[in-house]
């Protein structure tokens, strides 16, 4: 059958990148974050996948990823990784949800407005070099006596985060900047989550003062720049279907403002995917798509509905229908969602986030 815009999510190959994450954390505890609908993948099909895989728990931005995963996985441990809005506290609390925090005052509202029958789970978040959520080490320290304090809370965890995992002076500090923190705190509780490490870093930083990481791109089988593949394979597929193909001759422009202009006669191939779909529009004239397992180059302008594509070396002409692979496997070619992200000079998040619109996002073997 022929596939206007699909993109498959192999639940095989989800559940084997689990085990290979697994094995690279070697000990550590994997918290997997499934924020932004799973990267694109599913929220739901995603939650109860890595959960029946072994992870200890599911990281989410928002109070209503949340929500979504305890409806699809009640038994799960949900972990919120940044401040919710002052509104947001009170369910936050009702649910039971664990929260990073990152300043006094949510300390204390959520120790009001937990009970000791219950004290809620906090993660304390320190800003090693991030900028973003955090309190700065010193800063830190006191929010951690501040929750042992409460017999309303639980320590559930410390975490920091790598801005730059690759850049070996500035990880190196925030790792010593984490570890002398640790070190200044009375002894936590047995079972808190000590995590600073994410996809990247888990890779690049392979030791540390940590008993867990979180991980997230690296399960769906894309591996950051520059790091080794710890034998995860990219589990998510985008494809499509021509819905024409037409001769023009040398000399004939394509797409707005005829940024190509065909230097042979040519078949061109129309494929019905554009930017409104999450294909980049800055992927014009440059990458390709797969056609009878080989690559088809962009040609022109990608437009908001289409993108055209060079079809004349195809071994045989295709015609209308023809399945298309704009990344993943087709033959023995492939097109690496890093691939895209590079061409596009961003980043494979950004990729996967950005499908959008028409994508019909569906489950394989």
């Amino acid at each position: 059958m022929a596939w206007r815009n699909r993109v498959e999510v192999s639940y095989g190959q989800l559940r084997a990148n689990v085990a290979a994450v697994l094995a690279a954390a070697a000990g550590r505890q994997v918290l997997a974050v499934i924020k932004a609908g799973a990267y694109g993948l599913g929220l739901e099909r995603c939650a109860r996948i890595y959960h029946e895989s072994g992870v200890a728990g599911l990281a989410v931005a928002a109070l209503s990823e949340a929500d979504t995963v305890r409806s699809a996985v009640p038994e799960a441990r949900v972990l919120l990784l940044s401040s919710p809005l002052p509104e947001e506290r009170p369910a936050v609390v009702a649910s039971g949800y664990e929260v990073c925090c990152s300043a006094l005052d949510e300390v204390q509202e959520f120790a009001h407005l937990a009970s000791p029958r219950a004290p809620h789970p906090i993660h304390v978040l320190v800003d090693t070099g991030m900028g973003r959520f955090g309190a700065v080490p010193a800063e830190a320290e006191k929010l951690v006596r501040e929750v042992l304090s409460w017999n309303t809370l639980r320590l559930a965890g410390l975490a920091s985060h790598y801005p730059m995992a690759l850049h070996e002076t500035t990880a190196a500090m925030q790792e010593a900047a984490f570890a002398a923190l640790i070190a200044r705190l009375p002894p936590l509780p047995p079972d808190c989550l000590i995590h600073l490490a994410a996809s990247e870093g888990l890779l690049a930083r392979p030791t540390g003062p940590t008993n867990a990481v979180r991980v997230g791109l690296l399960l769906t089988g894309v591996i950051p720049d520059g790091c080794a593949n710890p034998g995860v394979v990219q589990a998510v597929r985008w494809v499509s279907a021509l819905s024409l193909t037409k001769r023009l001759p040398a000399g004939h422009g394509i797409s707005y403002n005829h940024t190509h202009v065909l230097a042979r006669d040519s078949l061109v191939g129309i494929v019905p995917v554009g930017y409104a779909d999450g294909y980049p529009i800055a992927l014009s004239n440059q990458g390709a798509v797969l056609i009878q397992g080989r690559r088809c180059p962009i040609l022109g302008r990608v437009t908001m509905d289409y993108c055209i594509v060079d079809c004349t070396d195809l071994p045989t002409a295709p015609n209308p229908g023809e399945p298309v692979v704009l990344f993943g496997s087709q033959g023995g070619e492939h097109i690496a969602v890093a691939e895209l992200a590079r061409l596009a000079k961003t980043i494979p998040y950004d990729i996967l986030c950005g499908l959008r619109g028409r994508c019909d996002v569906v489950g394989v073997p």
